[in-house]
């Protein structure tokens, strides 16, 4: 069974969209994505960036939208996978120090399950 964490996240006070997502997308994703325990532990790592304007037009509609900037995705196969790689020193060392340098840390929500696919196009 694949075990999922979901990262709720917001910009850090004073970044604009734009900012977060090149920080994220191209600084952060660099650092992250060369740590041992990433290569030891994960199975899938995704970044999801919300879409400004897009999310503008959902709400004119009166959908509720979600206070977030983005979600980051871990996959790994098991739970103590996950636990090892946030308990990891070298991503305490390197990764959450970065994290100040775009997002806010106190407005991060955690979700963890594992996905039941119900429907895929071919």
């Amino acid at each position: 069974m694949t075990i999922r964490l979901t990262a709720l996240i917001k910009k850090k006070e004073g970044m604009t969209s734009e900012e977060f997502t090149e920080y994220w997308s191209t600084n952060h994703g660099k650092i992250f994505t060369s740590l041992k325990a990433v290569k030891e532990n994960v199975v899938k790592y995704n970044q999801f960036h919300v879409l400004p304007k897009v999310t503008e037009e959902f709400a004119a509609l009166g959908m509720p939208m979600a206070p977030y900037d983005g979600a980051a995705e871990f996959w790994c196969e098991k739970k103590e996978d996950i636990l090892a790689l946030f308990g990891d020193e070298e991503y305490r060392k390197n990764a959450v120090p970065d994290e100040h340098n775009f997002l806010d840390r106190s407005a991060v929500q955690i979700l963890v399950g594992e996905e039941q696919l119900k429907y895929q196009k071919a």
